[in-house]
C-alpha cells in the first residue's frame, strides 16, 4: 500500500498539517485497501489493520478538532 500524493493546491487548503500528511495518507490507504472499490485485501488481518487505522485516524481528527477550537 502506498499513500496517495496530493497536489500542492490541495495541501494549502487541507485540514491536515503538511507534516502529518504522510501518516494520514497511510491510514487512509490501509482503510481503502479493505473497504474501497475493488478492495484487494479481505482477510482477517487486513480488516484488523484497517480497523486500527480507522481508530488512529479518528483519534487524530478529534485531536485536530480540539486544537482548532482552542485557537479559534
Amino acid at each position: 500500500m502506498t499513500p496517495q500524493t496530493r497536489p500542492a493546491a490541495d495541501a494549502a487548503s487541507s485540514l491536515v498539517p503538511p507534516q502529518d500528511r504522510l501518516v494520514v495518507d497511510e491510514w487512509l490507504a490501509r482503510i481503502h485497501a479493505v473497504v474501497g472499490p475493488g478492495a484487494g485485501e479481505t482477510g482477517p488481518e487486513a480488516c484488523r489493520t484497517a480497523a486500527e487505522a480507522a481508530e488512529e485516524l479518528s483519534a487524530y481528527l478529534w485531536m485536530l478538532r480540539a486544537l482548532r477550537r482552542r485557537t479559534a
